[in-house]
């Protein structure tokens, strides 16, 4: 990686000081700096910014459909995704992992959490969002922290100019859904708004019922030369969770009773061990999962004079989850001792500041900034067999963690070439425990509850990046850069690091470079770009744990691309290619076998002897595994490895616009095979079209999505048994069918 990059750098360098360009200098500085970094300059990284007027041609789509247009970006949606819930986002292929490895701010504060859950991108209403910034790669790391390994979206609402207006929305599956904005001004540069969101979808599984209301304000004002900004966040969900539906070889009982091939929408049920039995449990309760999610953020920025700034911000953030997840054997009425209701609350604190100077001169402007991050985050996690029930296993943990960091940028306006560097140091303290009380029900043994001795452990960490941009002349420009970054394992992983009773895991290290092309004139932008990242103990769901993997690459390409032949015309398009592969390690065959119901099972791998032809001797003398699968040359699991997206917007009229978009998803092997012999997960195409008009204060949309109502899922998990009888059987979460949205807004 080291000769790679001094060679990558000193092309670049030399390129930059022999050619003269007569454009002035290379800048991304976003408006409304207070919600945003990349004021600092980030040279050399592959920057996505997504305009208002970007987000207006694409009225009725979600936020992930929106993001996934562009290239590197593969959304998964585990439990349907309906207006983008339980959406997560994969930027340059992490796969099952891929929601702790890319960074999701809102007005630069990161709603990543202590535990594992996804990021609700449902509760923004797009009309109040300012620009997306989409940063790919590691770079942006030595910004934001931990987290940023393949990338970070940064969302940035607008206060100033909101229009008063609202929006109801009708659709298939039951879909009912408002927003609406609100703002006025006081004083002499006061600006207060309001929006908020509501939604509520039967959605196409059974047990899939799900409801949300969220609430954004915002108060603004400048006092002097002091600006301030309070964002008051406020949501809640109740979401139903209609689990996986079971494909191919069938085992067990209760896999004969939630066969994909039977039905897509029905819930997932327990049922009887037996093999092919016939007993299924349709008197099981539904598992759910509603949550209660608060923050606030104070943000101040203080210009001491046009080239000298502080930001400092201030914030409180709470969340609280109660979810129940119901065993085989439980009914309405019976709870079974696998069941298990969570109440989980995670709070903390939030403290930033920065400070930014620039310098500038005839030939060049340098901006620096200097930072400091503080958050400390709480996790409280109540397990009980049920709802009413005593708590049988408590886990508290918590996070802390103090960096410090600057990002440079220098611009040599005579040859139009920016060069970056930054660094960040970052220490994190963190410490769990838990209690078990063995005289509760579904508590007693310890194969119900495994405890995990007290464990406080201090890490430091440290992220870099250096990055130069050329322009070349008035329409192309070439950059490049080399990347540092980190991550450290959130709370669910380490309850599930072992089977020991460990909360263990190392943090995760990766470095990167990338070099790509700019092109742009008054028709066309293209922007091609190459990637390799390498990393070390990624943390990744092994064997029904969470391990430290050895070392993982991933290298690819991404291309995004615009074209406009008239006003009326409008062609959008991104390619994502990725290659993601172990390049070393070994996964263990396991610890012997077992008998149960009169048949033989391996939880070590038969079906990779099977497959292969190759002789495997499980068990030596001392009745332990003594084969182990290289790792060497076998791709991650989840990761498809060719994305891209198509998408025409015509002008109708003035006022009315026709959006065509064709998503195309590549196959991948499913969670759980990392030795790469499952079927994999099917590749496929998605058609969705909308229609959108404009007419005074009146607006209107018409969509249609899954045009060819296309039977796919973009997410399945192999059986633990990697054994000849439960070859081929995986659990699916299918994506919806065919379905169409009705959209209705007024602005007043």
């Amino acid at each position: 990686m080291t000769k790679r990059l001094f060679l990558i750098l000193t092309f670049l360098l030399t390129l930059s000081f022999k050619i003269s360009a007569d454009v002035p200098e290379i800048l991304i500085n976003p408006k409304n700096e207070e919600y945003t970094r990349l004021s600092s300059g980030l040279s050399g990284s592959n920057i996505t910014i997504i305009s208002k007027e970007d987000l207006a041609s694409q009225h009725g789509k979600n936020l992930p459909q929106i993001l996934e247009t562009n290239s590197g970006i593969d959304v998964r949606r585990l439990y349907d995704g309906v207006g983008g819930t339980n959406s997560s986002l994969d930027i340059r292929g992490f796969g099952e992992a891929s929601k702790s490895n890319s960074l999701i701010l809102v007005n630069g504060i990161r709603l990543n959490d202590i535990d594992m859950s996804n990021v609700n991108l449902s509760y923004i209403p797009i009309d109040s969002i300012e620009r997306i910034e989409i940063i790919r790669g590691g770079s942006a790391g030595t910004l934001y922290g931990s987290g940023v390994i393949g990338g970070a979206v940064n969302i940035v609402t607008q206060n100033d100019n909101l229009q008063n207006r609202g929006e109801l929305s009708f659709g298939s599956y039951s879909r009912l859904g408002a927003d609406f904005s609100l703002s006025n001004s006081f004083g002499e540069k006061g600006v207060i708004s309001l929006s908020g969101t509501g939604f509520t979808s039967d959605t196409f599984r059974d047990a899939g019922d799900y409801s949300d209301e969220n609430f954004v304000l915002n108060i603004k004002n400048t006092i002097d030369q002091t600006k301030f900004n309070l964002d008051l966040f406020s949501s809640y969900r109740e979401q139903d969770l209609p689990g996986p539906r079971v494909k191919g070889g069938a085992v067990y009982n209760y896999h004969f009773c939630n066969r994909y091939e039977d039905s897509k929408t029905a819930k997932h049920i327990g049922g009887s061990f037996a093999a092919n039995g016939d007993s299924c449990n349709s008197e099981q309760r539904d598992d759910y999962s509603n949550l209660e999610n608060e923050r606030v953020n104070l943000g101040i920025v203080h210009e001491i004079d046009s080239l000298n700034k502080i930001f400092l911000n201030i914030g409180y953030k709470k969340k609280n989850d109660k979810a129940f997840l119901a065993a085989n054997g439980n009914t309405y009425e019976t709870p079974n001792d696998g069941d298990r209701y969570l109440n989980t609350t995670i709070d903390g604190n939030i403290y930033n500041g920065r400070y930014e100077v620039r310098n500038i001169d005839e030939k060049f402007t340098n901006i620096l900034n200097i930072g400091l991050d503080h958050t400390h985050s709480f996790y409280d996690s109540k397990r009980h067999r049920k709802e009413d029930e005593q708590v049988g296993q408590n886990y508290d943990a918590d996070l802390k963690v103090q960096s410090v960091y600057f990002q440079n940028t220098i611009y040599f306006n005579e040859t139009d070439t920016s060069l970056s560097f930054g660094f960040r140091s970052e220490e994190s303290q963190f410490g769990a425990r838990d209690e078990i009380d063995r005289t509760v029900s579904g508590f007693v043994n310890s194969w119900d509850a495994t405890d995990h001795a007290t464990y406080d452990n201090s890490s430091t960490n440290q992220a870099l990046n250096i990055g130069v941009e050329k322009k070349i002349d008035k329409n192309f420009s070439i950059y490049g850069n080399y990347s540092e970054s980190f991550r450290i394992p959130n709370i669910d992983e380490r309850i599930l690091a072992t089977t020991s009773g460990s909360f263990e895991l190392k943090d995760q290290e990766s470095d990167g470079i990338e070099i790509g092309v700019i092109y742009s004139n008054e028709v066309a932008n293209l922007n091609v770009n190459y990637f390799d990242i390498d990393t070390l103990n990624e943390i990744q769901y092994d064997q029904s744990v969470n391990t430290n993997l050895d070392p993982i690459k991933r290298e690819g390409i991404n291309l995004d691309f615009e074209f406009s032949p008239d006003n009326k015309n409008k062609f959008m398009g991104s390619i994502g290619y990725v290659n993601a592969e172990f390049t070393g390690g070994s996964l263990s065959m396991g610890t012997g076998s077992y008998e149960f119901l009169g048949t033989r099972y391996y939880n070590n791998n038969e079906t990779y002897g099977y497959l292969t032809n190759t002789a495997i001797n499980f068990l030596g003398s001392d009745g332990t595994a003594n084969q182990s699968i290289d790792l060497a040359g076998r791709k991650v699991p989840l990761v498809s490895p060719l994305t891209y997206n198509l998408n025409y917007i015509r002008q109708i009229d003035n006022n009315t616009n026709l959006n065509l978009g064709i998503n195309y998803t590549d196959k991948k092997y499913v969670s759980n095979d990392q030795e790469n012999i499952e079927p994999q997960i099917p590749d496929y195409y998605i058609v969705n079209t909308s229609i959108s008009s404009k007419n005074g204060p009146y607006n209107l949309s018409f969509g249609i999505n899954n045009v060819f109502d296309e039977q796919v899922y973009d997410f399945a998990v192999s059986s633990t048994f990697h054994d000849d009888a439960h070859y081929g059987l995986s659990n699916v979460y299918p994506l919806p069918d065919r379905n169409v949205f009705f959209n209705f807004g007024y602005t007043f």
